[in-house]
């Protein structure tokens, strides 16, 4: 996996984490709620996240993602500062302790409609649950909420975010809206949506598609300029309902692994003869793997990717085209579409993996069961077989030994004959007899080592 790129939950790219109206966040230095009609609640007992605070979160995230979702991270603040893009100095050191603060105190809770990719859920977590600089070498503690380290995992329903993308983006409307792009596309390069419900998913301050729409268009725009995710937007209107506007968002293909592919046009075509890219080759079905046209493709991105990258967009091309296999290849090169599916597929080796071991464990718990029942049996037949060979004034030992190492509870039931005596006086002397027994078994072991 790629270091710039963050496993994001889609609903938390669906509903809004942090507010890109700055004036609403000016207006709430005391907390606040924010609800939409789905049962979402965003709740703030301090000042309200913005762009810069999404920016910290994203960072602090990738940061446990690398360390393969540690709940608590202990890094530099300059470092943070450095690569989020932020200035050193005390002003900055400053607004990122305010940030922490700022998600130690947001709560989000889901009224049935926080989706796992099979089920609507209700939940209700936090985000932060601590920071503190630590005294001995300033460096910065952060304990993440376990359940949000857990939802952003995504449980297969996630989107990547490029960190360097969503930094640069110096809009924060561009940003925000990037986020809910970055899930609209899955099966389809086309996403339509009601201006309104837009800019309330946003959300946004302004109320009407008059003030709405040239927001949104000076959004796509930036995003297009700041980042490789193209789209292209247009604009439908209802001829029946005036009120019924349309935003449709399309998808381009990113423009850089095309150039690619014409360079590599222009010079002369050479397959590499290392293992390496032999394996690409026997990836492909047997009916590609002599096509110029789709070993033009694979070169090209091998040479800049690499062998995994190009590896598992072939896999996931093989599972999910059914014609135009080279177009179908093509896109999702240039997607890195079988970096989700690949992401899927080494979780669920893990989770065969842990059940084959919980199984193993069990086996052998079953097993050690049955032992410790052979091994009980078989002192129980030891025992009774040793009890019955002593003479009786033995036996009258043993019992009188049993009485005495008895509780004062149980002996005051034997001596009564009260109920259950004779299996308690059993019990007692069955003990006696098998440490006599064993004691005798190594005095046994210990003469004949001797001897």
């Amino acid at each position: 996996m790629a270091k710039d790129l963050v496993k994001h939950n889609i609903n938390f790219l669906e509903y809004p984490l942090w507010f890109q109206d700055s004036r609403l966040a000016d207006n709430t230095k005391d907390g606040m709620t924010w609800a939409d009609r789905e049962g979402y609640v965003y709740r703030a007992g301090y000042k309200t996240p913005v762009k810069t605070d999404a920016i910290f979160l994203l960072y602090l995230l990738l940061q446990s993602q690398l360390s393969n979702y540690s709940e608590v991270l202990t890094l530099s603040r300059y470092q943070i500062l450095q690569e989020c893009g932020f200035g050193v100095d005390a002003g900055s050191y400053s607004r990122l302790e305010d940030s922490l603060e700022r998600w130690k105190m947001v709560g989000v809770k889901f009224s049935g409609t926080f989706y796992d990719g099979n089920n609507y859920k209700a939940i209700n977590f936090g985000i932060i649950d601590s920071w503190e600089i630590r005294k001995d070498n300033k460096l910065l503690q952060i304990w993440f909420s376990p359940r949000f380290l857990e939802m952003m995992r995504g449980n297969g329903f996630f989107k990547y975010v490029k960190f360097s993308e969503f930094k640069q983006l110096r809009s924060s409307l561009a940003t925000r809206l990037y986020e809910i792009l970055s899930k609209s596309f899955h099966s389809s390069d086309i996403f339509n949506i009601n201006v309104i419900k837009l800019a309330e998913k946003i959300p946004m301050a302004e109320r009407y598609p008059a003030h709405i729409i040239p927001k949104i268009k000076s959004a796509v725009t930036r995003i297009n300029k700041s980042t490789k995710t193209q789209f292209e937007l247009t604009i439908k209107r209802s001829e029946n309902e005036k009120s019924n506007i349309i935003l449709c968002f399309r998808k381009l293909e990113a423009q850089n692994p095309p150039l690619i592919i014409q360079q590599n046009n222009k010079k002369h075509f050479q397959i590499p003869t290392t293992e390496e890219f032999n394996s690409i080759i026997k990836a492909l079905p047997a009916v590609r793997q002599s096509q110029n046209t789709i070993l033009k493709i694979i070169v090209a991105f091998y040479e800049i990717n690499g062998c995994d990258y190009v590896l598992r967009n072939i896999d996931y091309t093989n599972k999910h085209a059914k014609n135009n296999y080279r177009s179908y290849l093509l896109k999702a090169l240039q997607n890195d579409y079988g970096l989700a599916m690949k992401e899927d597929e080494d979780i669920q080796q893990k989770i065969i993996a842990q059940q084959k071991l919980e199984k193993q464990k069990l086996e052998q718990q079953k097993a050690a069961e049955q032992e410790r029942l052979r091994i009980e049996q078989e002192n129980k037949k030891r025992v009774k077989e040793y009890i019955a060979s002593l003479p009786e004034e033995e036996k009258l030992n043993l019992k009188a030994q049993a009485l005495a190492d008895m509780s004062e509870t149980n002996k005051a039931i034997v001596l009564k004959n009260g109920t259950g005596a004779k299996s308690l006086l059993n019990i007692e002397i069955e003990k006696i007899a098998l440490k006599k027994l064993n004691d005798s078994k190594s005095t046994e072991a210990i003469l004949t080592t001797f001897s």
